[in-house]
């Protein structure tokens, strides 16, 4: 991918936004975009990760997916609105594509966003990433304390489906504020905890100042002192999240004077400027240490 290529992937991405409802042409995307289908195909399939048709189709259930959570449209309604002539055709569907069905998410209020919208900036952030690579910022951590709840999940890729519903779940209940003594109210984990084992638990919480008040159904977690390697992410959160823990893990570890300190492995979200935003942290020691 080179950057006109961005410009050309931007324009196509803004197209399928304004015809989301519609039946799309693939061959109107690459023309939007200045190249023929057959070239474009490829170029956006390298970039994002989807063909054309999957990215239109993840992009609708995840839209199809609010509707089911926020509104109360019939499941049928929603079904039309998104290209599907009956309730039948449209949970199947949905279902192959979001793992579960209308009437699931619905009823559970949970919803993931298995798509969203490619900007700019996330567009470069890739580029950036596939020519240069990323530069870590380096920061010494002490001991510290957070309070909130561990979840058991499974690695074998489900994690990537069952832990945004788990910050759904955290967000909606307002279980942050439940924590009185959290150190930073604007800025929340996720904290990875390290096993060797086909699962490892998942928590989510907040830093605290103190341990002396925590809420029912929740409990500590220790930090211990670490160097970490600092990642900033850009762009659609999910994606952005799991494209830059791909790179750490697939790249920047093999070719870094450090490794893994084999601890735990810290989210933090935080809103800049009404944006949410995540910095990653990797506990690392140097390679050279025995």
């Amino acid at each position: 991918m080179n950057i006109s290529y961005v410009y050309s992937l931007e324009k196509a991405i803004n197209y399928i936004e304004s015809h989301l409802y519609d039946d799309i042409n693939l061959s109107s995307i690459a023309k939007e975009a200045g190249y023929s289908l057959y070239h474009f195909h490829r170029i956006f399939k390298s970039a994002v990760g989807d063909s054309l048709k999957d990215y239109i189709r993840k992009r609708r259930m995840t839209e199809a997916a609010k509707e089911l959570v926020y509104t109360d449209l019939p499941i049928v309604d929603i079904g039309i609105k998104y290209g599907y002539e009956s309730r039948d055709a449209f949970s199947r569907a949905f279902q192959k594509v979001y793992g579960r069905n209308p009437s699931e998410v619905r009823n559970s209020k949970l919803l993931y966003f298995i798509r969203e919208p490619m900007s700019s900036d996330y567009l470069l952030y890739k580029y950036k990433l596939m020519k240069e690579g990323l530069t870590p910022l380096y920061r010494k951590l002490p001991e510290r304390y957070v309070v909130g709840k561990k979840t058991k999940v499974k690695a074998d890729g489900s994690n990537l489906q069952d832990i945004p519903l788990l910050w759904h779940k955290w967000n909606s209940e307002k279980e942050g504020e439940k924590i009185i003594e959290r150190k930073y109210a604007d800025e929340c984990m996720g904290i990875c905890i390290f096993s060797d084992e086909d699962d490892f638990e998942y928590m989510i919480g907040h830093e605290v100042n103190s341990t002396n008040d925590v809420p029912d159904k929740m409990e500590i977690y220790r930090l211990e002192s670490s160097l970490y390697a600092i990642f900033r992410t850009l762009g659609p959160i999910t994606e952005s999240v799991q494209k830059t823990w791909d790179y750490i893990y697939s790249v920047w570890l093999m070719e870094s004077e450090y490794e893994h300190a084999g601890i735990h492995d810290i989210e933090y979200y935080y809103f800049n400027q009404g944006e949410l935003n995540a910095d990653l942290y990797v506990p690392i020691v140097s390679k050279n240490i025995k």
